[in-house]
């Protein structure tokens, strides 16, 4: 055995773990510099994004979510850089990356259709935070449009949570889109003849403070010995609370009728 040519080969075996080594070091080193960087970056960036389109007509909702997206995308960019500096393998990162997404999008797809659809509803602002929508059988009060449900506080104050993909494919009315909502009442028992039933709820109901402008709806659905028992629309701007003067006025009017009031 040639003991110099073993000690050659030893010597140039340990150069070359020597030269990974410290390669692998400057790598790591330059690895944490970038990931430090891009916590910089990310963070007063994002914010700046916040700030500068909360000044805009565009909405803190798609604020937020232009922001988020900047900010993932910093840290995206600077993943790429980190694993360019270990030498990574383009070609097969690629391969991966695609067949991981496809993994994904199948194994999250209603997620997914969620997360999308929460997006255009964002864009799109068919509704606002405070408006009140019916989707479905579901009703109530906007609280929150996140990017994969929408946030209803309906009239029993219940949280209710749609999913966004329903929100985005279904019929949905937007009660609060004209700021005017309504109060429907019905009253039982009124002992007036038929003809001045609709006059005096009219004349009961005129110049009351909140309204619309548009008139009252009166419809007779029944009549009996008993009394008439009437359903009344009343139109009023969105805020505004009118049915401590609905229900006076018309017990005033009709004190032997049952008067029951339910806001929509």
């Amino acid at each position: 055995m040639d003991i110099n040519a073993v000690w050659d080969e030893t010597k140039a075996q340990f150069a070359v773990a020597y030269r990974e080594l410290v390669g692998f070091g400057i790598a790591a080193v330059e690895s944490l510099l970038v990931i430090v960087v891009a916590v910089m970056v990310a963070r007063p960036l994002r914010r700046r994004v916040r700030a500068s389109l909360a000044r805009t007509s565009i909405g803190t909702n798609v604020g937020a979510l232009a922001a988020n997206a900047t900010s993932i995308g910093v840290y995206v960019l600077a993943a790429t850089f980190v694993l360019g500096l270990f030498g990574a393998n383009w070609t097969a990162l690629l391969a991966v990356l695609s067949v991981s997404t496809v993994a994904i999008s199948l194994a999250f797809q209603d997620v997914l259709k969620n997360f999308v659809a929460g997006v255009y509803v964002l864009l799109e602002r068919p509704f606002s935070i405070g408006d009140r929508i019916r989707v479905r059988d579901f009703e109530g009060e906007v609280e929150g449009i996140d990017i994969r449900t929408t946030v209803l506080r309906n009239p029993r104050g219940e949280r209710v949570l749609v999913p966004n993909g329903i929100v985005f494919a279904e019929i949905l009315v937007n009660r609060s889109s004209y700021r005017v909502r309504q109060t429907t009442l019905t009253l039982e028992g009124i002992r007036v003849p038929l003809p001045d039933v609709e006059p005096a709820i009219r004349r009961t109901l005129d110049n009351l403070s909140g309204s619309a402008g548009r008139p009252p709806d009166v419809v007779v659905q029944k009549a009996s010995d008993e009394g008439a028992t009437v359903q009344v629309v009343v139109w009023h701007a969105d805020g505004t609370e009118v049915e401590p003067g609905l229900m006076a006025r018309l017990r005033e009017e009709f004190p032997e009728a049952t008067v029951t009031t339910t806001a929509a």
